[in-house]
C-alpha cells in the first residue's frame, strides 16, 4: 500500500492525470516521491518522471503547456523540466533497462523499489552532496540488506565499479545540511541517521527491523531546521 500521505493530494492528483496521458504512457514515477510513497518516511513535493525510451522534448513541452499550463525551466534532448501550479516536473530518458516492472496502484506507475534502489546509489556515487539520498537509503535499509542495494546497483549499471557507492555512502563531507527534511512520525537526527549508514556496510547481509530514526506516538511531523542538526556531524 502506498503512504499517499507523504504528497500533497493535488500533486497526486496531477501525476495520476500526467500518467494516464497517452503523450507519459511510458513514463514512470522515480527519485525521493517515489520512495517516500513506498516508506511513508518523509514529505516529498517534486514529481521526478522516467522513461527508458527516448522522447522529443520540445512536443512534450508545447503538449504539456498547452494542457496543464507547464512553465519550462530547461530542455535539451530526452529532457525537460519544469513546473506546473508550483509543482516541480522533470521529464527524462533513463536508458537502463528495468530490474523489475514498473509498479501500479490507484491510477500511480512508479518504478520498482529495487530500480530506485539503484538509481539512488547512483546518484550519491556521483553527487554525494544531497541529504535525502542518505536519509532514504539509510531507510531503506528496513527493507533490504546493503550488500543487496549493491547487487541491484551492478545490475542496473553493468560494468559499474560497486566500490564507489560502498565508499559513498559513508563520506559525508559534501552533504548539503542546509537542505530542509520534512520528516513524517519521527524527528530528524543526523547522528542517527548516519550510524544507520555506517551499520549497514559493517553488516552488509542484515535486514534491520525499525526505521533509524525513532517513530513518535502521535502523528506529528518534524521539520529540519536550517542549521541545527550539523551539531554532531563526524568529520
Amino acid at each position: 500500500m502506498l503512504h499517499t500521505e507523504t504528497v500533497a493530494g493535488s500533486t497526486l492528483e496531477l501525476l495520476k492525470k500526467l500518467e494516464a496521458e497517452n503523450a507519459m504512457s511510458d513514463f514512470n514515477l522515480a527519485g525521493e516521491t517515489s520512495l517516500a510513497l513506498y516508506l511513508g518516511h518523509r514529505i516529498s513535493v517534486d514529481l521526478d518522471l522516467f522513461t527508458p525510451k527516448p522522447f522529443d522534448a520540445k512536443k512534450m513541452e508545447t503538449f504539456l503547456r498547452d494542457k496543464y499550463g507547464f512553465r519550462s525551466d530547461f530542455m535539451e534532448k530526452n529532457t525537460l523540466k519544469g513546473t506546473i501550479d508550483g509543482v516541480k516536473i522533470d521529464c527524462i530518458t533513463h536508458s537502463y533497462d528495468y530490474l523489475e516492472k514498473p509498479y501500479t496502484e490507484s491510477g500511480i506507475r512508479l518504478y520498482s523499489m529495487e530500480d530506485i534502489i539503484a538509481m539512488k546509489l547512483s546518484a550519491i556515487a556521483d553527487n554525494g552532496s544531497r541529504l535525502k539520498d542518505f536519509i532514504d537509503i539509510a531507510f531503506l535499509s528496513t527493507r533490504f540488506p546493503f550488500g543487496s542495494m549493491l547487487r541491484l546497483y551492478e545490475r542496473k549499471f553493468p560494468g559499474a565499479n560497486v566500490i564507489r557507492p560502498f565508499k559513498a555512502i559513508t563520506y559525508f563531507d559534501d552533504i548539503d545540511f542546509e537542505e530542509d527534511i520534512v520528516m513524517l512520525n519521527c524527528r530528524f537526527d543526523w547522528k542517527l541517521i548516519e550510524r544507520r549508514l555506517v551499520d549497514m556496510t559493517k553488516t552488509q547481509n542484515k535486514v534491520f527491523e525499525s526505521f533509524p530514526l525513532p517513530l513518535k506516538k502521535q502523528s506529528l511531523r518534524s521539520v529540519v531546521k536550517k542549521g541545527i542538526h550539523k551539531r554532531g556531524l563526524k568529520r
